[in-house]
């Protein structure tokens, strides 16, 4: 089967208002640290924003796979280790202006990332994913706006 991306609409056309994945991203921009979840969830989302089946170098899943390793590498937050954590908003809070395309999100794209993200999460023994909520959350807001 393959593979497409819907365009995102240029700003002010009016032509839709449905949210995109990178702003989708940047509504999960919070003070948590960056889980292996996290990061699974935002490379299954570039992937689906852009279509090439691949992580983008130097992109935001780049950035959020090597922000998980270094929270990893920090001992998961615990006692002055926490200071030092990457925090999501540091890796998505610019993503609509860093990934090189963008779509509106859809079930489906909610879905691969859910998926991605609780493949993770079992690998590595909890944690869960505000990446993956963001992204479900803005199918079913696209949903409603689709179905009108």
């Amino acid at each position: 089967m393959a593979q497409f991306t819907v365009p995102a609409p240029e700003p002010g056309t009016g032509a839709t208002d449905a949210v995109t994945i990178g702003e989708a991203l940047q509504a999960a921009a919070s003070d948590a640290p960056v889980g292996l979840a996290d990061a699974a969830a935002v490379q299954a989302a570039e992937t689906r924003a852009t279509g090439l089946g691949r992580v983008v170098p130097g992109g935001v899943a780049a950035a959020a796979q090597k922000a998980a390793e270094t929270n990893v590498r920090l001992g998961g937050g615990v006692g002055d280790a926490d200071e030092e954590m990457v925090r999501l908003r540091d890796v998505v809070g610019g993503a609509t202006a860093v990934l090189p395309a963008n779509k509106a999100v859809t079930r489906e794209d909610a879905r691969k990332v859910a998926a991605a993200a609780a493949a993770e999460r079992n690998a590595a023994g909890g944690g869960g994913s505000d990446v993956a909520d963001a992204v479900g959350a803005a199918a079913e807001m696209n949903q409603g706006k689709w179905t009108r």
